[in-house]
């Protein structure tokens, strides 16, 4: 590791602490109470506190397991911001699914919000060995999901796990993130589900959020990961929670979610999860 990358790492870090320390003293509301959104209510009960079926949560942590134990080493392409870890363009899929795979609590989120949003299309920028692809796309038996990736190497192993664990309503698409939401801007594509996941510099996750308010309809949601993962993404978070189309935001630390539903007065919660 360079000089460069150990400044960097050591800023990330002091960041995320502080980030920490924020969320610990202004989070609240764990089982919803003192919260006057019967929407918001609900979303932290159906949502944020609802369990995983176990033999889903199974099916995926079996992967999981699997990817964990596998030495293999696989050539990277990095579209994003890369790896903090090494800058190697060479890596273990055991390393990338220790560092980079969603946990079961955050999983948990998006697995009850692909359930909400089952029959509708869902969409993910970033989809890595497919860990968090397989919440949503288990949560939404009847759905389209649409995942992105960059690296081609990643996006294979991907769609291997999503064939093992019988998931065969996920489509892979290789390449850039910008590229495929301009080419999916027609006028017929609309998810009602998002989740962001493949670049954690600040301009590229804005520019994504413009590209996607385009695609959206007016009950949408968009998931942000990450967004306390250096001080770029906590701006970036700050300027997406702020955006006038945004009606509600809700912070759980790790993850940031945006509704957009008409009709309701603009609140932002950071929610103790």
């Amino acid at each position: 590791m360079n000089c460069s990358q150990t400044v960097f790492i050591h800023n990330m870090d002091y960041s995320r602490v502080s980030a920490a320390i924020k969320y610990i003293l202004l989070s609240r509301h764990k089982r919803g109470h003192g919260i006057h959104s019967p929407y918001v209510y609900d979303t932290i009960n159906n949502v944020l506190r609802n369990k995983v079926p176990e033999q889903i949560l199974e099916t995926i942590n079996s992967a999981r397991r699997d990817m964990r134990k596998n030495s293999a080493v696989i050539p990277v392409t990095d579209l994003g911001t890369g790896s903090v870890y090494t800058s190697s363009a060479y890596r273990k899929i055991s390393d990338i699914a220790r560092r980079s795979s969603v946990s079961n609590p955050y999983g948990r989120v998006l697995y009850n919000l692909a359930r909400i949003n089952n029959g509708n299309d869902i969409l993910e920028l970033g989809t890595s060995l497919g860990i968090s692809t397989l919440y949503l796309g288990l949560g939404a038996a009847d759905s389209d999901i649409i995942t992105i990736e960059g690296c081609s190497r990643l996006a294979r192993v991907a769609r291997e796990n999503f064939k093992r664990c019988g998931s065969g309503n996920i489509t892979v698409m290789e390449g850039d993130f910008e590229d495929h939401l301009q080419k999916l801007n027609d006028g017929r594509y609309s998810p009602s589900l998002v989740f962001v996941d493949g670049n954690h510099s600040k301009e590229p996750v804005l520019r994504y959020f413009s590209l996607l308010k385009e695609l959206l309809t007016p009950d949408s949601v968009i998931v942000f990961d990450d967004i306390n993962y250096s001080s770029e993404m906590s701006e970036a978070w700050n300027e997406i929670k702020s955006d006038s189309q945004v009606s509600v935001s809700i912070d759980i630390f790790r993850m940031g979610l945006v509704f957009f539903r008409t009709g309701m007065v603009k609140q932002d919660f950071i929610i103790r999860y």
